[in-house]
């Protein structure tokens, strides 16, 4: 009878991985902001805001990418330290970047139209499935906990591997 007691008494201060939802951890409100907080500021276009709401994956590959593509093209590299400058401080590459890509994608098929629930919540590292309407499966948005403050994976959920 005092182990019952003992392991309900357990349960109760430490209850196992599986009694707890996603939905309750602390950092939720916080992940769901800083996503959303994403899909706003590429709305508006403020390409310093999109940069900086990244993680650092995906922040130092579309730099590297768009340094290989600016090579690639034969057009004056100014180097990866000037590219990450740019995508900072929204200058003239930024701005074409990112312009081009939310000519691909808009910001209000996330923010409108579509359903947002919490997947897994870990120390470091977070999912959101986004549910587009009509759409059979959600997409598995990544985020990072990075200095201090939670990231959008966005080559991490969007890129092919």
């Amino acid at each position: 009878m005092r182990l019952a007691a003992a392991v309900a008494l357990l349960l109760c201060v430490f209850p196992p991985a599986w009694a707890s939802s996603p939905e309750d951890h602390p950092a939720v409100p916080e992940i769901l902001s800083r996503a959303e907080s994403l899909f706003q500021v590429m709305k508006a276009r403020d390409y310093p805001a999109i940069f900086a709401v990244l993680s650092a994956k995906s922040r130092e590959t579309i730099v590297a990418q768009t340094s290989a593509s600016l090579a690639a093209a034969k057009m004056a590299v100014p180097g990866r330290e000037a590219v990450r400058n740019d995508f900072v401080e929204g200058g003239p590459i930024a701005r074409e970047y990112w312009d081009a890509f939310l000519r691909n994608f808009d910001p209000d098929s996330v923010l409108e139209h579509s359903r947002w629930e919490i997947g897994s919540v870990g120390k470091d590292r977070a999912e959101i499935h986004i549910t587009h309407h009509g759409a059979d499966r959600p997409a598995a948005l990544k985020m990072f906990l990075e200095e201090g403050g939670w990231n959008v994976g966005l080559v991490e959920t969007f890129w092919p591997r």
